[in-house]
């Protein structure tokens, strides 16, 4: 994730070579952004490239392929329910081309528990999900409880209803009225 400082940076070098139709040299990015130090742009360059949004050809830069940021809205529980959007304040970035593939709004939520396991969905991971009142049955969701509380599951259907079944034979599924908030386009990990 970026800082802002780092996501200003990248957002205004980014129109720059939109505008320009090359990349900037050091001393037009320091005056555009109004950094008088030719190390401080340096040093912006190379964070950027080691979180692999620049990349460097020789002694020439690139932008690489556009993102964009998704809100990390809260803790979704893979296990027991609980309260909705525990606002996080911060952000995912995302590469373009997926928001657009999955239309809508889309936010970003942190895992919590272990009944999505044999999805391969773990404690920490990240999932991002459309915003839509609607899924597929066999779609994975997360879904508001009556009771408020919210969780990741997968959306099943028989032939008068609709329930919430868990990825691990440890949970029980969820027969309890429910609404849809999304449904999963993207679970993102980190390794390290």
């Amino acid at each position: 994730m970026l800082s802002k400082k780092q996501k200003y940076f990248l957002e205004s070098l980014k129109e720059m070579v939109r505008e320009s139709g090359y990349f900037p040299t050091v001393r037009e990015i320091g005056t555009q952004i109004g950094l008088s130090s030719p190390a401080t742009v340096h040093a912006y360059l190379n964070r950027l490239h080691e979180k692999g949004y620049l990349k460097k050809i020789g002694r020439y830069w690139k932008v690489e392929a556009d993102t964009t940021t998704v809100p990390l809205v809260g803790y979704v529980p893979a296990g027991s329910p609980h309260e909705i959007f525990e606002s996080l304040g911060e952000e995912v970035d995302l590469p373009l081309w997926m928001i657009e593939k999955a239309g809508g709004d889309a936010v970003g939520f942190k895992v919590q528990g272990h009944s999505m396991k044999d999805a391969y969905i773990q404690d920490g991971d990240v999932v991002v999900v459309r915003q839509t009142p609607s899924a597929e049955p066999g779609e994975m969701v997360v879904a508001l409880l009556d009771d408020s509380s919210i969780t990741l599951k997968r959306l099943k259907k028989d032939r008068k209803t609709f329930w919430l079944v868990p990825e691990n034979p440890e949970y029980p599924p969820i027969y309890s009225p429910f609404r849809l908030v999304g449904k999963v386009i993207a679970v993102l990990r980190k390794y390290t």
